[in-house]
């Protein structure tokens, strides 16, 4: 008896040990589950914000790059349709970038880099990860999630902003992991530079039989801060009349030029809108000094502008010899017959040219003469 009693009792002791280490082990091993649990919430919230910041901002530099070859891609093909031009070029960029679409119409150029692509994918990748977002889907988002400006930041350079507004992303547990604007201070933005591109205006007002692509002249920002064209130096009015080259010029108290956006519409209908919109990104964005407006030379003659003067010819359109060169008040004369008084008064710039006239503010911003 007193045998079994010490066997039993060894076995006991040896036994309270074991079993406060299993104890131990396993508030240990709960410990570790739930640490790791709650790392793993951590890390998924943070890799999804982190995803959404880039993948946003991924998806306007693709899309707003897009859209803008989709629109001028469209404008320049209906050269001969009644709606030749936009009515509103900013409304088009962001129906491209959302939908894909420009008037309802599909464009094929944007295939699937729209902003409706991207949301859709979003939420399922989300949804992969054991997470939801609200708004679930790229309508609700569209319709009133979602701020987005587009205009002009410089002659050359056309800007979106885009904020995601009072989402909510989720866990599996209902637990709220974010919860209101996406950036929360602030915007994403994205620029894109026209250098490069045909210019719808010229293409659809000469009926598609001239074009001109965008390239900025070798002082594209002519004035003061940059210094002015020597009227003087026949290399530098060459380069004027010869290389077709652009200028940004700022608007004057006389004479408002269009803005490249403007170019897409064909008039200057929107032009407050434009100036007030540009103001609001510079502000946002740092930007200082640079004009707006976006203007080339047209000086149709056999010896500075043969194909010009052909398309011209063949359209049988006609401007006061002493119209100014600027092309889009001299486009306005001689195709729609819309001559400005103003823009009739000229003086010629070259002998050598002798269709090379400008207004007086044109030439003033210019020349400086």
């Amino acid at each position: 008896m007193r045998r079994g009693y010490l066997i039993n009792m060894t076995v006991l002791l040896l036994l309270i040990p074991l079993l406060l280490l299993a104890a131990t082990y396993e508030s240990i091993s709960s410990a570790i589950v739930v640490n790791q649990a709650e790392r793993s919430l951590m890390e998924r919230q943070y890799f999804s914000m982190v995803t959404l910041q880039d993948d946003l901002q991924n998806a306007v530099d693709l899309s707003f790059k897009r859209a803008y070859i989709s629109l001028t891609e469209y404008v320049i093909n209906n050269t001969n349709t009644t709606q030749r031009f936009v009515s509103n070029a900013s409304e088009s960029l962001e129906e491209l970038m959302k939908y894909g679409t420009i008037g309802g119409t599909i464009s094929p150029t944007m295939g699937d880099v729209t902003l409706e692509s991207w949301y859709s994918n979003f939420v399922n990748h989300l949804s992969s990860m054991g997470m939801s977002i609200e708004p679930s889907t790229p309508e609700e988002l569209f319709n009133s999630h979602m701020e987005m400006l587009i205009g002009p930041i410089d002659s050359f350079h056309v800007a979106v902003r885009v904020k995601l507004k009072n989402i909510t992303i989720t866990d599996s547990s209902g637990r709220i992991r974010y919860s209101g604007d996406f950036p929360a201070d602030g915007y994403v933005y994205s620029i894109v530079s026209v250098e490069g591109f045909e210019d719808p205006f010229i293409v659809v007002e000469l009926n598609g039989l001239y074009t001109r692509i965008i390239e900025p002249c070798s002082n594209p920002y002519p004035g003061e801060e940059f210094g002015y064209y020597n009227i003087s130096n026949s290399t530098q009015i060459e380069e004027l009349v010869l290389d077709w080259c652009y200028l940004g010029l700022n608007d004057t108290v006389d004479v408002k030029y269009p803005t490249i956006l403007e170019r897409f519409e064909g008039n200057m209908r929107n032009h407050q809108y434009y100036l007030n919109v540009a103001a609001e990104l510079r502000k946002e964005l740092g930007i200082t000094g640079l004009p707006l407006g976006l203007v080339t030379f047209l000086v149709p003659s056999p010896q500075s502008d043969p194909t010009l003067l052909g398309a011209l010819v063949s359209l049988g359109a006609h401007a006061p010899s002493t119209y100014t060169s600027v092309d889009y008040y001299y486009l306005k004369c001689a195709i729609e017959g819309a001559c400005f008084p103003y823009f009739e008064n000229t003086d010629q710039i070259s002998d050598e040219y002798p269709t090379f006239r400008l207004d007086q503010t044109t030439k003033k911003l210019v020349f400086n003469q």
